[in-house]
């Protein structure tokens, strides 16, 4: 479904963010991009999304490797919720895309309720984005993101900044969704309660890849690659 290819990608400041990435994600499947800060989760991700161009490599969908194919293919979340809500209450966040691709107002706010509804969080329809819990507010951008019809997830981090209720929420809806994922994250615990498969990255370039659980029990692989035990793993080691 997905194949990425040798791509590389340095920043103006000529740091070298992606070294040669190659991998592939089949259809349906949930795989973990893990790896240390630098590592280049997020700057792969904005590549899968279309929103940096590939300077050598390439990405393509399902055999197209426009960059129309992975922005409406591929929707991204991003780490921080509060640099995707931009609107005054949630149900215009979530039919912004909609309505700004050329659908109607009334079409938009059907598609979106339907989806507000689907992730539990009609209710907060009418409020201001800026006033949920960290929590509501990864809902609404999952929202924002479904609303588009993606088939991919690709997703930044979603645990980051949640508590342990809203945190289970997440992983409830990652787990329960036939959308394929692609969960960049330092939460290892969470990567293995969604993904069957890790991707780790270290200094911009694939470290290993293997199965779940198998590879975030590898203490020896983890630790080369800047990584921890998962709690789960470490709490029965130690």
């Amino acid at each position: 479904m997905l194949e990425i290819w040798g791509v590389r990608y340095s920043y103006p400041d000529g740091h070298e963010a992606l070294r040669g990435v190659t991998f592939s994600v089949c259809e349906g499947e949930k795989i973990a991009l893990a790896g240390a800060n630098g590592s280049g989760k997020s700057t792969l991700l904005l590549h899968l999304a279309g929103a940096i161009d590939v300077q050598e490599g390439r990405i393509t969908f399902k055999g197209d490797a426009s960059q129309e194919a992975l922005r409406k293919n591929i929707g991204l979340t991003f780490q921080d919720s509060d640099d995707e809500l931009l609107m005054p209450t949630v149900l215009e966040d979530a039919t912004f895309s909609l309505v700004a691709g050329g659908m109607s107002v009334n079409e938009a706010r059907e598609r979106a309720r339907k989806i507000l509804a689907s992730l539990g969080i009609a209710h907060l329809a009418e409020r201001p984005p800026h006033k949920l819990s960290g929590g509501e507010k990864r809902m609404v951008s999952f929202a924002g993101v479904l609303a588009g019809e993606p088939e991919v997830l690709a997703l930044d981090e979603p645990s980051a900044g949640l508590d342990p209720r809203a945190r289970r929420r997440v992983i409830n809806f990652l787990r329960e969704t036939s959308k394929t994922i692609i969960l960049a994250t330092h939460d290892l615990d969470m990567a293995l309660d969604v993904c069957t498969r890790a991707i780790i990255l270290s200094d911009g370039a694939v470290a290993c890849e293997g199965e779940l659980p198998d590879l975030f029990i590898n203490r020896e692989v983890l630790e080369a690659n800047g990584l921890e035990l998962p709690l789960r793993y470490s709490y029965s080691t130690s």
